[in-house]
């Protein structure tokens, strides 16, 4: 049995990984030419930039998961974020326009950092230089996200833990009858 909730953040995290990467290269290299989208972009500059992207987007994943009892309850989390995010992210309004309130809570999502720095890197060819601000606000999100993942983890395996002793302090008693 797991003992560390490291270990199985980690399990996850390197498979999902590898799994979303080889997704954004495919997207990168075969989508973009397929449907003639700009791509002035460097391909490194878009590899060291999507790495921690997909390293937040996991570690928040494993937090919500967390939160979340039904698969089924994830379908309509995301239908009932993916508009407002898009609006908070600056992609779809003018960012000026957005009030410091929800910029700052559009923060605590990887897409409003990753939606920017890809349409930077792609229509104006754009160095990770050039998008500091949002490679720092991803690699703070896979920090913080990361620890929560491991905490939410711990406490899951605590619970588990807990409900099998008492099941296995209830079948003794029931034995001893």
């Amino acid at each position: 049995m797991y003992r560390r909730p490291v270990d199985i953040v980690l399990g996850k995290a390197i498979f999902y990984f590898i799994l979303y990467l080889l997704m954004a290269i495919y997207a990168y290299a075969a989508v973009t030419r397929w449907f003639s989208l700009p791509n002035v972009g460097n391909y490194f500059v878009f590899l060291r930039f999507i790495i921690p992207y997909i390293l937040a987007c996991i570690f928040m994943a494993m937090v919500l998961s967390v939160l979340v009892y039904r698969r089924e309850d994830c379908i309509m989390l995301f239908v009932f974020l993916s508009v407002p995010l898009l609006f908070m992210s600056g992609i779809s309004w003018p960012g000026s326009e957005i009030p410091k309130f929800w910029k700052y809570v559009s923060w605590l999502f990887p897409s409003t950092f990753g939606m920017n720095g890809y349409l930077r890197i792609m229509g104006t060819g754009a160095s990770i230089e050039d998008i500091h601000h949002e490679y720092v606000g991803l690699w703070c999100q896979v920090g913080v996200y990361g620890i929560l993942a491991c905490i939410m983890y711990r406490l899951r395996l605590k619970a588990i833990v807990k409900r099998l002793s008492s099941a296995k302090n209830r079948q003794k008693m029931y034995q001893e009858e």
